[in-house]
């Protein structure tokens, strides 16, 4: 995973650039894409694919003397400015100029997309330094007709039906944001042994996977998950669907909980967002959730650098999404076919504490054919593997049977 994210961290990977469409070549050399190309213009609901961006120079002098410098910097320029030569007051410039004054020795990210405007970046420190006077700015920038492209690599399952995971690509020199979610999908390809068929998408973010939603067909698609900024130490974060009842929502809540380790959750983008956007969209009615540990003190900012990621974390959040699939595939609706509480001991789940055999018991009698093992261990807090595990000893013996989930996620 590093030598993934190494490679790409140089390539300046705005939505429509040479950069992005140099990284999505590279994956593809890595694991095979199939590639979709969206002209300039396309509209997507109401966004519209925007114009490829080139960026030649840039730069920001005093009294001669370059205080900014893009090809030293590269993010001291916001990018998708438009270009610019002129000089201008310090106030002026100062209206233009993004700090951060958190990371004050760091050059902030800044992006313009869809606006008619320039911009530049730079530490906080320096900006301080700034004295009142003329400037002269210069922006070599560049615009014209391109094409938006998001690539594809399946892994094909025991059955047609789809669960999508996507990373994006975009972010020029950011590492954790967000290659870190792109190495994580890649490490994976040789790892999934799903009934699924699994579909990683490598798109620019936001308007790259609403562009996924608008052209491929989604019939088949049952669950996506979004994998964004995972190489930090913080906690895992889980961001659920916004059907906030839907069971790949549980699914994921108990693959967290089975790692033991301290993890957060949160609604629907209620902390962070990223592809699971459209997919939510009631009219589409696809569960999205994502995977993440934003945030980080080096979030959009120079600092976010490939030294600084933690391949611990990214395979933690990989065996998190198999074991979101495990559970969503194995899931089912117990229902009980016998009257009176379960004889625990018969089935080695009698404990010495009166609380945890009490647990069992309303365990035992809210198993009602409508809620799934999912639902219930999530209810519960009760790890999955093992309620799993005796269910199907429980209905080898005839005490319950299964009630049919339908598709995996609803």
């Amino acid at each position: 995973m590093k030598e993934i994210i190494e490679a790409l961290y140089p390539m300046n990977r705005n939505l429509v650039s040479k950069g992005f469409d140099d990284a999505l070549d590279w994956i593809d050399k890595l694991i095979g894409l199939k590639i979709t190309s969206i002209p300039s213009g396309t509209k997507l609901g109401s966004w519209t694919v925007p114009d490829e961006w080139m960026i030649r120079d840039g730069w920001l002098k005093k009294d001669g003397e370059k205080i900014l410098n893009y090809k030293t910097d590269p993010l001291a320029i916001a990018s998708y400015s438009k270009p610019v030569k002129r000089k201008i007051s310090f106030k002026q410039l100062d209206r233009h100029v993004t700090t951060n004054k958190e990371m004050p020795d760091a050059t902030p990210y800044n992006f313009l997309f869809y606006v008619d405007e320039w911009g530049l970046c730079m530490p906080y420190n320096k900006r301080k330094e700034l004295k009142r006077g003329e400037y002269e700015v210069f922006i070599d920038s560049e615009f014209k007709k391109g094409e938006m492209k998001y690539g594809v690599h399946t892994i094909p399952g025991k059955s047609d039906r789809e669960i999508l995971l996507f990373a994006h690509l975009d972010h020029p020199h950011q590492a954790n944001d967000n290659l870190s979610g792109v190495a994580c999908l890649i490490g994976m390809v040789k790892k999934f042994k799903c009934e699924h068929t699994i579909k990683l998408v490598f798109c620019a973010e936001t308007i790259g996977s609403l562009a996924y939603a608008h052209k491929e067909d989604l019939s088949k698609v049952d669950a996506m998950i979004a994998v964004d900024m995972c190489g930090n130490e913080k906690e895992t974060l889980l961001q659920f669907a916004w059907d906030f009842d839907c069971n790949f929502n549980r699914a994921a809540k108990c693959a967290v909980q089975a790692q033991g380790k301290p993890f957060r959750l949160g609604k629907f983008r209620n902390v962070i967002g990223s592809d699971e956007y459209a997919f939510n969209d009631p009219q589409l009615g696809i569960p999205g959730i994502m995977f993440s540990t934003y945030p980080y003190p080096e979030y959009h900012t120079s600092a976010d650098t490939p030294d600084k990621i933690n391949y611990d974390k990214i395979q933690e959040i990989q065996e998190i999404i198999l074991k979101t699939i495990e559970i969503s595939e194995k899931d089912f609706i117990p229902k009980r076919e016998c009257v009176g509480q379960l004889m625990r001991s018969a089935y080695n789940v009698q404990a010495p504490m009166k609380e945890s055999n009490m647990v069992q018991d309303y365990f035992w009698y809210s198993i009602d054919g409508k809620r799934s093992v999912s639902n219930l261990c999530s209810e519960f807090d009760l790890p999955y593997n093992s309620v799993y595990d005796l269910l199907t000893k429980v209905e080898k013996d005839g005490f319950i049977s299964r009630v049919d989930t339908g598709e995996v996620g609803q």
